[in-house]
């Protein structure tokens, strides 16, 4: 088969290694309107043109929206996390050792109790991480503000600039009441 035949065009393997689902979402886009300009071969128009024609032909769009994402029901673990796909995801601490709901989408992970929403996430590309939001610890921190100085959710913060003056301040009064808490894990 010729090189430019659609058989052969393989963007996506070897896998890319890309940081973030965002980052994969932008190479696929730029490969997108790579394609448009393509022609096959023996064709007069490019793909891009070819869809131009399609296009008006299409069916419109659902008026209702489809929730096109995987429903799974994980325990949230002693340390806040719920396990999704091999990767890890916070929740509010009072929600330890309760079943959640879990929407599993292509790019986020949406947490539920019931139909209230708890915790949404961008979805993580890289096994075994954790995605943590410092808001969902305060509660600990209120009775524990000793766990806050070596916790993975405050590097997090911190590397993401997240971690504000209200939260600095909020940790302050918890030490100032509670003083250093004994312990240091979550």
């Amino acid at each position: 088969m010729p090189a430019h035949d659609v058989f052969d065009v393989n963007h996506l393997v070897p896998v890319p290694e890309v940081a973030t689902l965002a980052e994969l979402n932008e190479r696929i886009a730029l490969i997108d309107r790579a394609e448009d300009e393509r022609r096959l071969e023996h064709r007069v128009r490019t793909i891009g043109q070819d869809f131009g024609v399609e296009q008006p032909l299409l069916a419109p769009l659902p008026v209702e929206p489809f929730g096109a994402g995987r429903q799974l029901t994980p325990k949230v673990n002693r340390y806040g996390l719920i396990g999704v796909r091999s990767s890890f995801y916070s929740v509010p601490a009072r929600f330890i050792s309760q079943t959640v709901r879990v929407m599993l989408h292509a790019s986020e992970v949406v947490v539920f109790d019931g139909r209230t929403e708890i915790a949404r996430h961008e979805r993580s590309v890289t096994k075994s991480s954790q995605t943590l939001v410092l808001d969902h610890y305060l509660e600990v921190l209120l009775r524990k503000p000793g766990a806050l100085s070596g916790s993975t959710a405050l590097a997090q913060a911190r590397e993401t600039g997240v971690f504000t003056m209200a939260h600095e301040a909020f940790w302050a009064a918890a030490k100032k009441a509670h003083g250093d808490a004994d312990g240091t894990a979550l």
